[in-house]
């Protein structure tokens, strides 16, 4: 996994809970990865699964809502890096059919070795977008909390079932997403 990930969950960790907090995750939990983790270069997935349990654990929080909240969390950092992939003006939908044929080919451009997701999808309609997630990392969880960060940056509502996955049995994580328009518009 890049650096950038880790970088981000380090200052998801320092920002949510203090620098003493993450410094404890660190001597608690043993890395394959000596020193600090750099944002272009690539550590074992490993090291940030084992991050993550550490927090867990030490903060009592489940996997699914760690995973989920520094999702959320990630998509403003990623926004902010990279603002030309999410303009507001294009809005939710179209952001999110562009994940994998422009913004993950821009990142396997820079980061040769990346290991991105794969997201197929189905326009069912305007208002209505399946997404297929399939990921050796099984981070559904984490794209749960992209999602809800990219509805907040896009000022949109939307409501999304995942319909299968990964983690129960099936080949991808399957989301039925619908757009329910501005949050302006429910004001």
């Amino acid at each position: 996994m890049k650096g950038i990930i880790f970088k981000h969950f380090e200052s998801f960790v320092v920002d949510n809970f203090g620098e003493a907090t993450f410094e404890d995750l660190l001597d608690a939990t043993e890395l394959a990865t000596e020193g600090p983790f750099v944002g272009p270069m690539t550590y074992p997935d490993e090291d940030l699964f084992a991050l993550v349990g550490t927090a867990i654990a030490k903060l009592g929080i489940s996997l699914n809502d760690a995973l989920h909240a520094f999702g959320v969390y990630l998509f403003g950092k990623l926004a902010a890096q990279v603002p030309m992939f999410v303009d507001r003006e294009a809005g939710l939908k179209s952001f999110l059919l562009t994940i994998h044929s422009v913004i993950h080919v821009e990142v396997r451009k820079l980061f040769p070795d990346a290991e991105t997701p794969r997201f197929d999808y189905v326009d069912v309609s305007p208002s209505s977008l399946v997404i297929h997630y399939m990921s050796s990392r099984r981070l559904c969880p984490l794209f749960r909390g992209l999602i809800d960060g990219a509805a907040a940056h896009f000022e949109e509502r939307v409501e999304y079932i995942e319909t299968g996955c990964m983690h129960h049995g099936a080949a991808r994580c399957t989301f039925e997403i619908q757009f329910k328009g501005s949050v302006r518009q429910a004001a």
